[in-house]
């Protein structure tokens, strides 16, 4: 790899002790220059079998699940339930700033290396945990998962169409919801550090942040009924096409949001203001709701009269937002994808060369990018035990035998 280059972030230095429950979080911080060390039990991370895999070929190094949650960090491998491995992980927390880590609640204090513990080492850490569902509350100890976290946050009542089955939104949405929240924090974190001097403990409950972090604007709702006085919270359930109605057009499929009445003008004008959207009635919202098929017959009848192209074009122009729904294809073919640079070639030892999603958001004078692959298991144990450490190549030798590396 090319020479690191400078980030907003490359002066810190983060622990990553996650699975998928945190792999995104710490991604970030690399996206941003920071040096993240991931830390895998010998056998490697469980990310490492997750499907679909390059080629189709179930391989540890060929996961497009890891290779993409873990690009840009170096990589180690440690057995914290041995006590060599333990010390070995105090010495890499004393020139820690940021540990972020997803056992299950009370697993690190049984090591000893919990936050107080770890504090004493280096008392301007900053430990982050990632649960199910926190560390504290009457289901502290209950097993999830991103499908369980993600009913659970309320948000699977609203996804899919009325009259059927709730869906799942593809990939990990609560997990990755949790490591978006999780980074923040620990920001903030390092931000009041930065005028306090100290570090702290950041408890993230996956429960609480999937539903804060995909479906955040019925909180309020909650919040306000539970003022004196206050009106009744909104029954959630799928509205189907009566709130963000799909449309097909000639060449796919485009969602409108037309809610108030200078948005359902603008989409009049789209569709050519055609006479039978110009009754005064449809400009009413609530009478759209309630009339939702019939609306909805109506308007499909002029956008299969347009591109996906055309109709996000007319929408940014009028004032409505209208949005084509790509397939994986179309988006990694789309002008606006190509002009802002952000599919990257990665060159993995093992997986190969491969086009990778690049950080959401650009900066100009502290760029955020890959600078590096996914690591192989244990790719960097020799430069990280080694060269900064200060073990020789005989303790690593003996470590391994004692299955602690």
């Amino acid at each position: 790899m090319a020479k690191k280059k400078e980030g907003a972030l490359s002066v810190y230095r983060i622990l990553d002790l996650t699975d998928s429950r945190g792999a995104y979080c710490t991604k970030l911080f690399a996206d941003l220059g920071a040096d993240v060390i991931k830390i895998e039990r010998p056998e490697g991370d469980p990310g490492r079998t997750f499907p679909p895999f390059v080629d189709d070929i179930p391989h540890l190094e060929k996961s497009l699940y890891f290779l993409h949650r873990n690009a840009g960090k170096r990589g180690i491998t440690l057995n914290l339930e041995t006590s060599d491995g333990r010390d070995i992980f105090t010495k890499l927390v004393k020139t820690a700033d940021v540990l972020v880590e997803n056992s299950p609640p009370d697993y690190m204090a049984s090591l000893g290396l919990d936050y107080p513990a770890l504090k004493e080492i280096n008392p301007r850490l900053i430990v982050a945990s990632i649960t199910e569902f926190g560390h504290s509350g009457p289901y502290k100890n209950r097993k999830g998962s991103n499908l369980v976290d993600f009913a659970m946050s309320g948000v699977m009542i609203t996804s899919g169409y009325p009259g059927k089955e709730p869906c799942l939104c593809p990939g990990t949405p609560a997990y990755d919801a949790a490591s978006l929240h999780a980074n923040i924090a620990i920001l903030s974190a390092l931000w009041m550090r930065g005028t306090k001097g100290k570090g702290q403990y950041i408890d993230v409950s996956v429960h609480e942040t999937s539903r804060l972090g995909l479906y955040p604007w019925i909180v309020p709702n909650y919040s306000y009924a539970l003022n004196p006085g206050g009106p009744p919270p909104t029954t959630e359930t799928r509205m189907g096409a009566s709130i963000y109605p799909v449309y097909p057009c000639k060449d796919g499929l485009i969602r409108v949001i037309a809610l108030t009445p200078r948005q359902w003008d603008a989409l009049v004008r789209v569709l050519g203001s055609p006479e039978v959207l110009q009754i005064p009635d449809w400009r009413n919202f609530m009478y759209r709701i309630g009339n939702a098929d019939d609306l909805y017959a109506l308007v499909l009848e002029f956008t299969q009269k347009y591109t996906m192209i055309e109709l996000f074009e007319a929408g940014k122009r009028e004032g409505v937002p209208i949005a084509p729904i790509l397939n994986i294809e179309d988006f990694y073919n789309s002008p606006h994808t190509k002009a802002r640079g952000y599919f990257v070639e990665i060159d993995h030892s093992v997986a190969g060369k491969a086009d990778y999603p690049g950080p959401p958001y650009k900066w100009s004078k502290t760029p955020a990018e890959i600078q590096r692959p996914a690591p192989c298991l244990g790719e960097h144990n020799e430069e990280i035990y080694c060269r900064e450490l200060g073990f020789s190549k005989e303790d690593l030798v003996a470590l391994r035998g004692a299955s602690v590396l």
